[in-house]
């Protein structure tokens, strides 16, 4: 046979391979993902199209690599406008640069430099000075190429995305990543003058090496055989499992580093980019886990700031017992409070519950989901629910479950409503429904609110780079009018989060999906939707605000305090 014809069956091969693995993605999405009939009424979406138009890529590729299989499946996963969804690959490549360039009305600035990286002696510029060029191009030229891999959902969401992966770039999340050195081009306000600057990528190189042609066929086998499965069979590991409850950005995720975490425009970071509103006349330690003080505004009123910076903090019953400390001073010495949530990827549906609990003294009616649900989940609950019965009292509901979950205190009323739902779920089954009617989430369909509560007035600050636990925490807090939202709204991330890995031979490490659609108090789904801010209370971060170190941001801040405190 000639070489010619040897490469023709080594495609003809790899192409078979990569449409079976595309159908094993479909069935996971047939049986598993919950905004299926939304996304159709939506935008049009169907599964079956999607994976169609997959297909014909793939066959229409001359000469395909497993590179090129990865970019077909990444738009493959946008085409659901969901930020939930999303894939991961084996990947090692990845590339930096010590700052973080952000903007708004077509102009760009730089807006954090890691000065461990960048001394003023190397780099003399300042937060604040305007990013004329980047590599040499407009910068919005390379946000367009970036909003490729970030897809076409929200647009102001789509763009605080691409803004942040402008100096981020990761081949593990389907970025085609640079390396060796890059030319910016900014304006220095002191100098009032343009200058070209030369940086250099920080570069780590793929140590991952794809697939080689003709082993398709011998490692599909052999990763077949090697499938493992683990059981943990504690009661509390058992409802955990069962409950799915985590409601997370996969955004969240990439910025792994304590030294990113310091960003205050990264996802997650303790401390925001929202400047002191005003003199502290109380603060939180450095190193407590929550950036919170007490300041007074121009009326001589004495406000409360707490950031909620994620829903995963490291240890849930260490913060909600810190929020309690935190809250019980407000509560004493505050006229109202301003909560900052922006840039939150969310987290665990049980700690944002215990937390929304300390902000309210009537009980807070929460979303209802519809969930999918197959053999495997009512399997559990069926399993779990003698074992939950067997409760009669609160010691033994804490022996059973633990103290808390994820903060969330337990007890034998609790036991009571995981009994509720574990029985809804196979009574939904029984039924015949892979998808169930609207319920709630560990059967918890009003929030009670905690012996230590704030009841004066919150602004919520909220933004388009609030995701998941971070679109329901003010869609609850705002549906029971318990906040004022300002600011811009959030995501539109409306559900929880399933998990999923399967063997395959192209570097998919694993991809996730919403396995729940979530309906606010209005009956309008959470999903594309996101919370928008109350009327009259709306604000989007302007080109000023990036060039004076937000100032007009703050002034509309400490008005909306005014009004809600009047």
């Amino acid at each position: 046979m000639s070489s010619l014809a040897f490469a023709a069956v080594d495609q003809t091969a790899l192409k078979e391979s990569m449409m079976r693995d595309l159908d094993t993605i479909r069935g996971v999405f047939q049986v598993q993902y919950a905004p299926t009939s939304w996304k159709s009424q939506f935008s049009g979406w169907s599964v079956d199209t999607e994976i169609d138009k997959a297909k014909d890529q793939i066959k229409n590729t001359a000469n395909i690599t497993v590179k090129d299989f990865q970019k077909i499946l990444t738009q493959f996963f946008l085409s659901m406008k969901d930020y939930h969804v999303s894939i991961s690959y084996f990947s090692t490549e990845a590339a930096s640069l010590p700052l973080t360039i952000k903007g708004a009305e077509g102009r760009y600035f730089l807006a954090y430099i890691d000065r461990t990286k960048l001394t003023e002696a190397a780099f003399p510029f300042a937060i604040g000075d305007e990013v004329i060029a980047f590599d040499n191009k407009p910068v919005a030229d390379e946000i367009a190429k970036l909003l490729k891999v970030v897809g076409h959902n929200v647009s102001e969401t789509d763009n605080e995305l691409a803004m942040l992966n402008l100096t981020k770039r990761s081949a593990s999340r389907g970025y085609d990543v640079p390396q060796g050195p890059v030319n910016l081009s900014i304006k220095s306000k002191a100098m009032n003058k343009i200058y070209t600057y030369q940086l250099m990528w920080t570069y780590t190189p793929e140590k991952i090496s794809p697939l080689g042609l003709g082993t398709i066929k011998t490692v599909a086998q052999t990763v077949l055989r090697e499938g493992r499965s683990t059981t943990n069979t504690s009661v509390r590991s058992k409802v955990l499992a069962a409950l799915n409850a985590q409601m997370l950005s996969p955004y969240a995720e990439e910025n792994p580093e304590a030294a990113a975490k310091e960003n205050p425009f990264n996802l997650g970071s303790r401390k925001s980019f929202i400047p002191r509103l005003g003199s502290k006349i109380w603060e939180s330690q450095a190193d407590d886990i929550f950036d919170a003080y007490i300041f007074k505004n121009e009326k001589n009123q004495l406000i409360g700031y707490l950031r909620i910076p994620s829903y995963t903090p490291d240890d849930a019953d260490d913060a909600i017992a810190e929020l309690k400390k935190i809250v019980a001073r407000f509560e004493l010495n505050t006229e109202g409070m301003v909560i900052d949530q922006v840039n939150n990827p969310g987290g665990s549906v049980f700690y944002l519950y215990a937390l929304a609990g300390l902000l309210s003294d009537q009980a807070l009616r929460t979303p209802q989901h519809r969930m999918t649900i197959n053999q495997s989940q009512v399997f559990n609950a069926a399993t779990t629910l003698p074992e939950l019965e067997k409760v009669t009292n609160d010691d033994e509901a804490k022996k059973a479950l633990g103290e808390s979950l994820s903060g969330y205190e337990t007890s034998y009323q609790v036991a009571q409503f995981l009994i509720r739902y574990f029985r809804f779920l196979t009574n939904e089954w029984n039924a015949g429904r892979t998808i169930t009617e609207p319920s709630y989430i560990a059967g918890v369909d009003q929030i009670n609110p905690n012996l230590i509560r704030y009841t004066k007035p919150i602004l919520l600050i909220t933004n388009p780079l609030d995701f998941s636990g971070g679109d329901f925490f003010p869609a609850i807090m705002q549906d029971n009018k318990r906040v004022t939202v300002f600011g811009a709204r959030t995501a539109g991330a409306g559900g929880y989060v399933l998990s999923v890995n399967y063997p395959n031979q192209f570097g998919i490490q694993g991809f996730r999906l919403t396995g729940s659609i979530a309906e606010r108090l209005s009956m309008n789904p959470i999903e594309n939707l996101g919370v928008t801010p109350d009327k009259g209370f709306d604000y989007s971060l302007t080109a000023s605000d990036y060039e004076n170190n937000f100032a007009d941001y703050v002034k509309a801040i400490l008005g909306a305090v005014a009004k809600i405190t009047n």
